[in-house]
């Protein structure tokens, strides 16, 4: 008999107390009964005591259970592994009586079977269909490992068969090994075949140099596998293009190296891809892998307009002065942070908010605060609030905002708002409905007027119309907006229609929301008379579900526009570009002169004498912490500057192409003056001191080695790092970095962080910013591999006739502790009885 712990012993010094009441104790009894009496008590004492440390007795059994793990995953050959079934069948039959045995199929996961038939059976439809590719992309063999204790049941002796190819995903299997080896589980391996069919795959691309100036030529050094001889194309591409092709011959073998060498052709972080097209090839997932190199040279500035010729003049003057520049047009905006960090600055010249997604915004916004990037804004219709930036990121970067003081001279606007309450906005929709219309508020007059009804199957009558100055009663009225019920957007654009009509202002407006289909009735003939009376009307269709087609012709025959969009949180841009487009007093187009008020490095060496005229401008409102540089006479701002984060945001009201800034662009020193401003908002990050290093790691994860280093070149400690990563979703996690050393320190990336990655360190005391960019590779799954892992390898060969050989026995165990509960009861029992006989 056995123990579990002799902790509760410690309660015997009760037998101490017990025995110096017995040796002073004044009862009146025979001396031997009194010992006696104690005696049994002490020993009830000791045997609930014993009771307490949960004895056990160990029972023996020669019995065992198996557990047989399948590698199917995709670098495993389905014959192959079909095949070793045979095996484990000749093992099943080796069992005796008392045997157990657990059959599971290993890739992304474990999937228990009941029979080896069933497992066979579909591998073979594998083998002669479509496969489940998704399941197959991982051998995750060290959690089918461990999971796989839950299936011994207990008493028996516990045995692992692992029959796979050795090529794991996450480098964990030695772990796991060692782990049931602790717990007296016997592993034993056979290696299957891997895959046959013909199969190559590119290892690794290196550069001779992860740093280069444009116009280098840097050496591409290429590492291919392939499991038979073959021939085939390697391509080295970028930005998508070929610029390198060889026509190779891959040996049977791992280490195919090839080298080509390309030139840095464009400056900051650079991706190069090597792309490998066999002339057989099973897998294409492992036929690219890419590099970063960060090329030093020329300020890269992209520049979005709607009409990328009109920016053809500018484009070329800023060439002239030594910049890089890539025009595109309004969807051109990278979605990545990785992508974006390829610009120095991003320039938004003509695009609306409504072209750009919440996302794009977002990213725009830390690029400038995080990354230290330069982002501009040119006016144009599109532009500012008429591009539909109020209370947007990229406003919040701007040094200008969208808010101005409507002048009296301009006309004054009745706007109706007519949104759909029905059940299907419940959520975020209604919301942003509910916003969306707050922030058409905000930019209205105090000689303007508003009115909101909400619709489902009848109208209601959200908000009378009233002047926009009554904005709190407005704000309140439009927070009572709820969704329920059907679609039928004909009555609120009745009611719409009445309050325009009695409105009195120069400008109307109606602007129609809706999600869903309407019920039938004369929506355009409503409409006509609605534009015969002076009333433009625009509609927005959210959703697939929305009459699209039918909302598109309301806009047409109401001479307005038409918005359609999925993204709900689109929906107040799109209603703040209506606001500012109807009420027709956002844009100046006159000849105005440049007015110097501010002091900058920016106009260091001009005079406002020297300065163009502008012909025309959007009109805005400077931020408290905007430094304005020029403004028209009117005193409205033409170009201001603004700080944000680690980076800069420069407006200028007015454009510059043909329409407004053609006396700039004929200015013979427009290309110096534009190319000092924007020097001055350019991503400036400096690096010089701060050396890093990646290395990958054995459970997929990365580890940064950081050293930083004075002018001097010595070591600087206590550095407060400020650091992040971001992937390619926009996704952004606080990176931890520890000291190691003198100078010296360390990230840790988890393995979870996947795909591609932008990792930004930042020394705030000194501002000192790197960033990193690490490019992903395919699933190790993929790589064509034929070497074991030395764990795996050091196990014991399976042989199904000896399955039930050299096991370590093991046993039962059964609690025996009540058995000293009732004895001790039964002695302190007895030894009470004795002392009242």
């Amino acid at each position: 008999m056995d123990f579990t712990t002799y902790k509760p012993l410690l309660w015997l010094v009760v037998l101490l107390g017990l025995g110096a009441g017995m040796w002073f104790s004044l009862v009146d009894r025979p001396t031997k009964l009194k010992w006696w009496s104690f005696a049994l008590r002490a020993l009830g004492i000791i045997l609930l005591a014993l009771a307490l440390c949960r004895p056990y007795t160990k029972t023996e059994s020669d019995s065992v259970h198996v557990v047989f793990l399948v590698d199917v995953s995709e670098s495993v050959d389905l014959e192959a592994a079909t095949e070793s079934l045979t095996l484990i069948d000749q093992s099943i039959k080796e069992l005796k009586a008392g045997d157990s045995w657990s059959l599971f199929a290993v890739a992304d996961g474990v999937r228990p079977y009941e029979s080896v038939e069933e497992l066979r059976v579909l591998l073979t439809k594998w083998q002669n269909g479509i496969a489940d590719d998704d399941y197959r992309s991982q051998s995750r063999l060290a959690d089918a490992v461990l999971n796989s204790r839950l299936a011994f049941p207990s008493g028996k002796s516990r045995r692992i068969v692992l029959l796979s190819d050795g090529q794991e995903t996450g480098n964990q299997t030695a772990d796991a090994l060692a782990t049931v080896s602790e717990e007296k589980v016997d592993v034993q391996f056979l290696a299957i075949a891997g895959l046959q069919k013909a199969e190559a795959s590119v290892v690794s691309i290196v550069p001779s140099g992860t740093v280069a100036y444009q116009g280098e030529m840097i050496r591409l050094q290429t590492t291919v596998a392939s499991n038979q001889k073959m021939n085939a194309r390697l391509r080295i591409l970028h930005k998508g293009v070929a610029v390198r092709e060889n026509k190779v011959v891959l040996e049977a073998r791992s280490d195919n190296r090839f080298e080509m060498d390309v030139e840095m052709s464009t400056s900051g972080p650079s991706v190069w891809t090597a792309e490998l097209i066999p002339e057989n090839d099973h897998f294409p997932i492992n036929n690219q892998l890419a590099t970063t190199i960060t090329v030093k040279g020329k300020p890269r500035i992209l520049i979005l307009h709607r009409e990328p010729t009109e920016m053809r003049p500018f484009s070329r003057v800023l060439k002239e002065q030594e910049f890089e520049v890539d025009v595109r047009g309004e969807h051109g905006l990278p979605e990545s942070i990785e992508q974006m960090l390829a610009f120095d600055t991003i320039v938004l010249a003509d695009v609306p908010a409504t072209d750009l997604t919440t996302r794009q915004m977002d990213l725009l916004r830390r690029y400038v605060s995080d990354f230290g990037g330069g982002l501009a804004m040119l006016g144009s219709d599109n532009s500012f609030g008429l591009g539909g930036y109020y209370k947007t990121p990229v406003e919040e970067v701007l040094p200008l905002i969208s808010r101005f003081e409507k002048e009296k001279e301009k006309p004054s606007l009745s706007m109706v708002l007519v949104i759909d309450k029905s059940g299907s906005m419940q959520g975020q929709p209604i919301e942003l409905a509910r916003q969306a219309a707050k922030a058409t508020v905000e930019l209205l007059g105090v000689r303007d007027k508003i009115a909101v009804i909400g619709f489902d199957s009848q109208a209601q009558v959200v908000c009378d119309m009233r002047s926009a100055g009554e904005r709190d009663s407005v704000m309140s009225a439009i927070d009572s907006l709820e969704a329920g019920g059907g679609t039928d957007v004909f009555p609120g654009m009745q009611v719409g229609r009445e309050m325009l009509d009695t409105a009195g202002t120069k400008v109307k407006h109606m602007i129609i929301l809706s999600d869903g289909q309407t019920a039938d009735a004369d929506h355009l003939g409503l409409t006509q008379t609605m534009a015969d009376s002076g009333v433009t009307v625009s509609t927005v269709a959210l959703g697939d579900g929305a009459a699209r087609e039918l909302m598109a012709s309301i806009a047409e025959v109401g001479k307005g526009r038409y918005y359609e969009t999925n993204d709900p949180s689109s929906v107040p841009q799109i209603f703040t570009k209506e606001t500012m487009q109807a009420s027709k007093s956002a844009i100046k187009e006159d000849l105005f002169g440049s007015v110097q008020i501010g002091d900058h490095p920016i106009l260091a060496g001009y005079e406002e004498a020297d300065l163009p005229f502008s012909l025309g401008y959007v009109m805005t409102e400077a931020k408290p912490t905007a430094q304005v540089l020029l403004s028209a006479e009117t005193g409205d701002p033409l170009l201001a500057v603004s700080r944000f984060g680690l980076g800069v945001g420069m407006a200028w009201t007015s454009d510059l192409t043909e329409k407004w800034g053609g006396e700039w662009l004929a200015w013979e020193e427009c290309g110096q003056f534009w190319a000092q401003a924007f020097r001055g908002i350019v991503r400036k990050s400096d690096t010089s001191g701060v050396g890093t290093r990646i290395n990958h790691r054995s459970d997929n994860s990365w580890q940064i080695d950081i050293q930083r280093k004075d002018p001097n070149l010595a070591p600087v400690s206590g550095i407060e790092w400020d650091a992040s990563i971001h992937n390619e979703s926009g996704k952004m996690i606080p990176l931890e970095i520890e000291e190691t050393g003198l100078g010296k320190y360390r990230a840790n990336v988890p393995a979870t962080m996947a795909g591609d990655l932008t990792i930004r360190l930042h020394d705030r005391v000194n501002d000192k910013l790197k960033v990193v960019q690490y490019t992903a590779g395919y699933p190790d799954e993929y790589r064509l591999s034929s070497d074991i892992p030395d764990a795996i390898a050091a196990l014991t060969p399976y042989q199904p006739s000896l399955i039930r050989e050299d096991l370590t026995v093991n046993g039962s165990h059964k609690a025996a502790f009540h058995w000293f509960v009732f004895a001790g009861m039964a002695s302190i029992f007895g030894g009470m009885l004795l002392r009242r006989i």
